[in-house]
């Protein structure tokens, strides 16, 4: 069977017994004894401060003592209720079972002291179980005189989880047998005489069960029934409370194991005390139902499955220790904000699918590799590859010897091959099925100055291709059956043919591409130059003599011998502009320290006649501060020629001209500025290539477009500038900037 299909079942099968595994755990609460073990920790960390307006009236031990055994005459709760009324409580619970009849007399002296009071007095009912006549419970009311004289009746249950510890309490309670909903007595107390319900009861279905925060035991008020009975007890200690009597004796039977913290037994008295705190604080803390404990259960886990398929073993194993404390920490966060998600069925479905997953990858791959290493000492190509007899190590150690015999011997094919490509004559690189670059030779590393290797075809073509080229490269790789080959330039001025051949497997699956790439530079470059002489010779050249040939078939007066001379001038200034930009890409840089402020001075003496003819002035300014550039002084100073000559053509006559020195920095700026039409908008991009010409100017014929070239050539060989721009008036500004001379 195929590895990927394989570990694809096996993948699926371990998700889908290890969601049986949680939800069965989740619904028969397999991890309920580490989910209550952690909820105590958790619960105690933060325990609400008890309730000061509730006050204990507990029946202890001294009250036995001084009052008697247990259960003492009804007269007694009647004398204790009438003098706990005169104190003026809030309320007064009686926690105490009046479901049989006592003697007569002390039945209704109870009953007429808890009709007396203006405090509302509540009182307990119990259930029977197991069921009578069919039913789940028996409700065991108080006996008929006490139920007509309580203000009102709950139950007083407690709920055991199945490690006897209560935890929990249901604010409501009915039996399958009645209808009738009975509210738990602190409920009740918590409403008093009226019928407003707490926001708890409110918001949770009758009989579900809340977890209980629990105060610190012993932390309520309390005060012995014996010395409110003595009259010990002042008045201001029971004016407004609520009153909850109870027993908390020994061997009373009322005392219960709770996660409170502390060591011990709780008395249902202080669990009710807690339970009113709690209705009070509105801060129950409400177990998630079992759907979304399965749902929040089975998250991680796929999660964590989905993260097998794509991550290595080591990050699987710290995010799966993440995931671990993740639970943990949602779970714990979740409490502090009211609600309870038990987290031991996720932590079970992490710490199961991990071993599981790996034990059935490596089962996996020890068949694969088994299968594998047969296969290719079938096919002859590594043979033989024997599993090696070393009992030092298990089978799939010794599978993974074998292996790695065969991996080197492929090696050492792959690195025949890439030393193959690396040393091709012309740069290359590999592509596969999904277009990116997996390998390049060494002569394309070396034309881009970086690695193309993990990037995509696109973005590769980005770094080879010119933007004015990629289109018709983008078509012939959508189909190169119409063209042998396509040729563009790069933005590294180099000019390539690209071709390219498909690679395919044994079985005739494509694997990728292999894009050839011819570097034939020299030859468009000698193009390119074959093209510039043309132009040279068929135009600008043969124009001035085209001139002289048509003056000589007249008359040769002098105007005519001054126009041949022009032109014969013109043609020799193209001539050697033209060598002069072709010497200066063949030879080396070689200059001396130069005065720029005379140099400049000298150019515009040297023109000043061809300016003067025409009555054109020069106003010169340096700040310079006599600053000195490293030049070759006869093509700077022809260089400067060009610019002023520029100048005095295209300027107006009896106009000026301003030229200035000056230093920026570490800079020297030459400025040559005329007062002529400007520069027209369509040539000033490209001013400086070679051929471009315009403008209408006076005395002088029309310029080749060789001298701004020239121009351009001599200031970048000195490691300078030069731009032009139109001025906000008239006239156009050349800008010439150089590099101080070093000190020194």
């Amino acid at each position: 069977m195929n590895l990927r299909r394989r570990l694809a079942i096996e993948w699926v099968a371990i998700g889908l017994f290890a969601c049986a595994v949680v939800v069965a755990a989740t619904l028969w609460r397999g991890t309920a004894p580490f989910d209550n073990l952690l909820y105590d920790r958790l619960s105690t960390a933060a325990r609400p401060v008890a309730d000061e307006n509730i006050l204990i009236i507990a029946i202890d031990d001294p009250s036995l003592a001084a009052l008697g055994k247990w259960p003492w005459d009804r007269a007694t709760h009647a004398r204790l209720i009438d003098r706990l009324q005169a104190k003026q409580p809030r309320s007064i619970t009686l926690d105490i079972l009046l479901s049989e009849a006592g003697t007569a007399e002390s039945d209704a002296a109870l009953a007429t002291a808890m009709k007396r009071g203006p405090a509302p007095i509540f009182v307990p009912l119990h259930f029977n179980t197991p069921e009578n006549e069919g039913r789940q419970y028996d409700t065991i009311m108080p006996a008929s005189e006490f139920d007509g004289a309580a203000t009102a009746i709950g139950h007083a249950n407690v709920t055991f989880d199945p490690d006897g510890i209560v935890r929990r309490g249901a604010l409501c309670f009915n039996t399958d047998a009645e209808t009738a909903r009975w509210p738990h007595l602190m409920e009740l107390v918590f409403r008093g005489r009226g019928p407003e319900a707490s926001a708890a009861y409110r918001k949770n279905a009758c009989g579900r069960d809340l977890l209980i925060p629990f105060a610190k035991r012993a932390s309520f008020a309390e005060i012995s029934y014996a010395d409110l009975m003595s009259g010990e007890v002042p008045a201001k200690m029971l004016r407004g409370r609520d009153v909850i009597i109870g027993a908390t004796a020994t061997g009373m039977g009322d005392n219960f194991p709770t996660a409170n913290g502390e060591e011990g037994l709780l008395s249902g008295v202080e669990i009710m005390a807690n339970m009113l705190g709690a209705l009070r604080r509105d801060d129950f803390i409400a177990p998630t139902s079992q759907v979304w404990t399965i749902a929040f259960s089975l998250l991680p886990l796929w999660l964590l499955m989905i993260g097998f398929l794509f991550w290595k073993p080591r990050i699987i194993l710290v995010v799966s220790l993440l995931t671990f404390a993740a639970i943990l920490a949602v779970s714990a966060g979740m409490l502090w904000t009211g609600i309870w998600l038990a987290p031991g069925a996720a932590l079970l479905g992490v710490l199961l699918i991990y071993p599981l997953w790996g034990w059935r990858r490596l089962q996996a791959m020890s068949d694969f590799m088994g299968f594998e290493l047969r296969a290719l000492e079938l096919e002859g190509e590594v043979s033989p590859l024997p599993i090696q007899p070393n009992r030092a190590t298990d089978l799939v150690g010794r599978q993974s010897e074998a292996l790695a015999q065969s991996i080197d011997h492929m090696r050492d094919l792959r690195r025949f091959v890439s030393d193959t490509l690396a040393d091709l004559p012309d740069p290359m690189f590999v592509t596969n099925p999904e277009g990116t670059v997996t390998l390049s030779n060494d002569l394309l590393k070396e034309r881009l100055d970086s690695d193309i290797a993990g990037l995509s075809r696109s973005n590769a073509l980005d770094t080879l291709v010119t933007p004015e080229n990629r289109m018709q490269v983008d078509r012939y790789l959508q189909n190169p059956e119409a063209a042998e080959c396509v040729r563009f330039d790069s933005p590294f001025d180099r000019t390539f043919v690209m071709r390219r051949s498909e690679i395919r497997s044994d079985y005739g699956d494509l694997r990728g591409h292999i894009h050839y790439l011819t570097d034939i530079t020299d030859l468009a470059r000698a193009e390119a130059e074959r093209e510039e002489v043309l132009q040279l010779l068929s135009h600008d050249m043969r124009a001035p003599q085209s001139t002289i040939i048509a003056i000589l078939d007249g008359e040769i007066d002098a105007e005519a011998k001054k126009r041949i001379k022009l032109n014969a001038q013109r043609t020799m200034q193209l001539a050697q502009d033209f060598v002069e930009i072709a010497r200066m890409g063949e030879t080396d840089f070689v200059g001396e320290e130069v005065l720029l402020a005379d140099l400049v001075r000298e150019v515009a003496d040297s023109l000043w006649p061809l300016a003067n003819e025409r009555g054109i002035k020069f106003i010169f300014g340096d700040s310079s501060n006599s600053a000195f550039v490293i030049a070759e002084p006869d093509r700077l100073f022809r260089a400067f020629c060009n610019l002023i000559d520029n100048a005095i053509k295209f300027s107006p006559d009896n106009e000026t001209i301003a030229i200035a020195v000056a230093r920026q920095a570490t800079d020297i700026v030459v400025t040559v500025t005329d007062n002529g039409p400007g520069i027209g908008v369509d040539i000033l991009p490209q001013l400086f290539t070679r051929f471009v010409s315009g403008g209408e100017h006076k005395g002088r014929v029309a310029g080749t477009g060789l001298g701004l070239t020239f121009v351009q050539a001599v200031i970048e060989r000195h490691g300078g500038s030069v731009t032009a721009a139109n001025n906000s008036g008239i006239g156009a500004t050349f800008t010439v900037t150089l590099p101080d001379a070093p000190e020194g």
